[in-house]
């Protein structure tokens, strides 16, 4: 345990020692989009459940964390002492090691298997890209195996518990595709146990083995009911619930889908020749952003280049695992065959490398996007790769602890041809890529450079390629070596396990050393990326309630999330209406020359266009500029407050007819509302009318407002039933219409009232009362376990 703290403190320095963070993209995104939300919590101690400034708003209860106290509560005030990234890494590599551990390997070993576990390259993009979810996630995997194979063994409350809490901890993480490979993971290594116990008639174990592990189960589920049933609950408004709609596209009607599209979902999809990648980390050129450290072009040292060439858009982290682990992977899954548990595996790391290929082999994937529950709002297939290597580590500590268990004296000839025919495939395979390397295109199919650049650019693949291979020999030979003078009574079984630990540990660290992320003070970065310029105070300085539109390449900006309420930034799980509305239609307006739809704009309450150039329209009147930056306000002409009257609806069922009308010059927003059904009382056009904001947070919208006539009250927020409730004059509103194809209104009678909008959705609180719940059995079971244990003891001693 001390030397893991220790050795993950020297290898995480810039974060656990300097108190630095990774400046990647997505944290300074993450942190602008959020800030509104965090500003909020600090100024009054309440809890923001609705995000107003990303993407016209929308609702983020469904993310934030779990309030039940349990670990990961714990690491998040820990990690106020050293950052989160070094106790899940610690976490890691302790499970590692407890897990291998019980399966019986020494401390050597299982040290040995826990390091490796969490030096995979790939896990030093994930925190430096800001994918932290993703990170914490795996980090539970050896805790969910090693609970779930004590389960299997014991048959006990305990172990129930145990498993339970592992699982549980590992879902309210709130990356449910890792969470389902190890749902995988635990039916591959559960099946065959009770496979077994029917066949022998053995009713009693297979009925405890399928109750725990049920029970197990629901306990796990219901203490991250906070957030999953959240995340349930606003998936079917999200774009990974519906493929949204583009008006764009031929054809009147398109496909309509449950998830995201195929084409969507499968975009990072491993080809089956990028496995390679696995033993040679620029097989395919490394990172798309690789920087240049060779001696074939001196003036392009330290320079980024485009390395990356294969099948995936791009990508931002190795997949490398490396060939003596992979070696004796090998040597530990033929020499263990008979193990059960390592059968099991072996089909479970099949199964992930077939998901793995996502679109290169559609007929497989396609049975598990069609049929299998959820698994359609699924991005990334290549992300099974992660599972797929904690797998092999497995292999390969059973693979040190055949050679552990081998005497020198006494290795036969079966056992000396399993080492040399591995050393012989893997000497093989180094050959053909080598032979591949002097014949490879080493360009991606679309690459635009020209001429010469793209000479240089492929001959510095070529040449990273080629290094890597003079690496591996390197490790072949002294991994070669090392087995000939162990073979040879020359080397002791534990200086043997030592060197080639140490080769694997070292590869392991030289390869992710090269992805090299700018450490910075988070808090320092924070406020000069999001220093307030002319233009955010000319925008503040307006204390109407409106939205901002960024134009162009500003649009998926979050800076302007920071500080304004902005129709655009960026976030994958943003609302399918919302996107549909924006960012599939507003740029499909009527004018040929500045072919914004207006209507959009007006629906949505914008009262700025931010735009990178000087523009000239009749609804866009220029009020403030920064030439510097060569950023232009505009106010637009056409701008509708937050809430407004109207007397007229038109009704239209089907979203394609209803995108295209609102992208018509015809439709205005102003005095027609579109909704998708009849209003059951009705509604005048009023003469007289108007609408105040009294009180606006993210959590609730007051108004004061009067009409003459009864007439539809439209509000621009975004139409989400299970969160918003509105009140007039105190009293309930029974029906809320979805209106504009994203929004809200409501009826409201002649006179002037109060309405009031609170964005509570009772499943939020609700949920955490069952989170509350469920950890309060798991910590009763182990507590009670504790006392048992205890009171044996005594007992015994007595």
């Amino acid at each position: 345990m001390a030397f893991l703290f220790f050795f993950l403190l020297i290898l995480l320095k810039p974060l656990a020692i300097d108190r630095l963070s990774p400046q990647g993209v997505d944290v300074l995104g993450s942190i602008a989009k959020m800030h509104s939300v965090r500003e909020y919590k600090q100024q009054t101690g309440e809890q923001a459940l609705f995000n107003p400034n990303l993407f016209a708003g929308m609702p983020i209860y469904h993310r934030l964390s779990p309030k039940a106290f349990s670990l990961d509560n714990l690491i998040s005030r820990m990690s106020r002492l050293l950052h989160a990234v070094f106790w899940y890494y610690l976490l890691g590599a302790l499970g590692g090691f407890l897990l291998f551990r019980y399966l019986g390997m020494s401390p050597l070993i299982s040290l040995l298997g826990g390091l490796l576990f969490v030096l995979f390259p790939h896990y030093k993009s994930l925190y430096t890209e800001g994918h932290m979810a993703k990170l914490m996630a795996l980090m539970y995997l050896p805790w969910a195996f090693l609970t779930f194979r004590y389960l299997l063994d014991k048959k006990t409350l305990l172990s129930m518990a145990l498993f339970a809490l592992a699982f549980g901890l590992q879902i309210r993480t709130q990356h449910y595709q890792i969470v389902f490979y190890t749902g995988l993971a635990v039916f591959a290594l559960g099946i065959y146990p009770v496979i077994k116990n029917l066949l022998d008639k053995d009713w009693a174990s297979a009925g405890k083995t399928v109750g725990l592990s049920l029970v197990a189960l629901i306990l796990a589920v219901a203490m991250a009911a906070q957030p999953l049933f959240l995340a349930k609950e606003y998936l079917p408004y999200s774009k990974r619930g519906k493929t949204t709609v583009d008006v764009k596209q031929t054809g009147a009607r398109q496909e309509k889908s449950s998830g995201v599209s195929f084409d969507y979902a499968t975009q990072w999809s491993t080809h089956p020749s990028e496995i390679f990648t696995w033993l040679l980390p620029h097989f395919y050129g490394g990172m798309s952003g690789e920087q240049y450290d060779g001696s074939k072009f001196p003036q392009l040292k330290n320079q980024r280049i485009p390395g990356y060439w294969g099948h995936m858009p791009f990508t931002q982290s190795y997949e490398y695992m490396g060939l003596i682990i992979l070696m004796l992977a090998v040597i530990g899954l033929i020499a263990n065959w008979r193990d059960v548990t390592i059968r099991s595996l072996f089909f479970l790391l099949l199964v992930l490398v077939l998901l793995s290929f996502g679109r290169h082999f559609a007929l497989f994937y396609h049975l598990f996007f069609d049929y299998f529950p959820f698994f359609n709002k699924f991005r990334a297939p290549m992300m099974s790769v992660t599972v797929s290597y904690f797998i092999i580590v497995i292999f390969a500590v059973y693979g040190f602890k055949y050679l552990l268990e081998l005497r020198r004296d006494k290795v036969d000839w079966k056992q000396q041809k399993l080492i040399l025919y591995t050393f012989g495939a893997f000497f093989a395979l180094g050959a053909i890529f080598w032979l591949y390397s002097l014949g490879a295109s080493f360009s991606k199919v679309g690459e635009t450079y020209q001429g010469q650049t793209l000479e240089i650019i492929k001959q510095i693949r070529q040449e990273l390629f080629q290094r890597d291979l003079i690496r591996y020999f390197v490790l072949l030979i002294l991994t070669g070596g090392a087995l000939f003078a162990f073979l040879k009574n020359k080397l002791s079984t534990w200086a043997l396990i030592l060197v080639l630990g140490l080769l694997q540990i070292g590869d392991s660290l030289q390869v992710q050393s090269r992805v090299k992320p700018q450490y910075t003070d988070i808090k320092r970065l924070e406020r000069q990326h999001f220093r307030p310029t002319e233009i955010d105070r000319f925008l503040k300085s307006d204390k109407d309630l409106f939205r901002i539109f960024p134009a162009g390449q500003l649009f998926s900006d979050n800076r302007w999330v920071y500080f304004h309420q902005s129709i655009g930034g960026y976030t994958p799980i943003k609302m399918y209406a919302i996107e549909e509305l924006v960012e599939k239609n507003i740029y499909n307006g009527w004018d040929r020359n500045l072919p914004i739809n207006w209507n959009v704009l007006k629906i949505l309450n914008v009262k700025y266009v931010i735009t990178q150039q000087q523009l000239q329209h009749p609804f866009l009147r220029l009020v403030k500029s920064d030439p510097g930056a060569k950023l232009y306000v505009y106010y637009f002409t056409g701008y509708l407050p937050r809430a407004f009257f109207v007397g007229q609806t038109q009704v239209i069922k089907d979203e394609v007819q209803r995108l295209h009308t609102i992208n018509s010059r015809e439709f205005e927003p102003a005095t027609t509302a579109i909704l998708e059904e009849e209003l059951t009382e009705p509604i005048s056009q009023p003469d007289s009318s108007f609408t105040k904001v009294l009180k606006f947070t993210p959590n609730e919208l007051q108004l004061q407002v009067y009409t003459d006539k009864q007439s539809l009250l439209v509000i621009s927020e975004v139409y989400y039933p299970p969160g918003w409730k509105i009140f007039i004059d105190n009293r309930p509103v029974q029906k809320i219409y979805k209106t504009d194809h994203a929004i809200q209104s409501i009826v409201v009678p002649a006179g002037e009232h109060t309405v009031v909008l609170k964005f509570e959705p009772d499943s939020y609180f609700r949920n955490i009362k069952i989170s509350y719940a469920s950890l309060g059995i798991i910590y009763l079971i182990l507590l009670g376990s504790l006392a048992g244990h205890v009171l044996r003891r005594k007992k015994g001693k007595v």
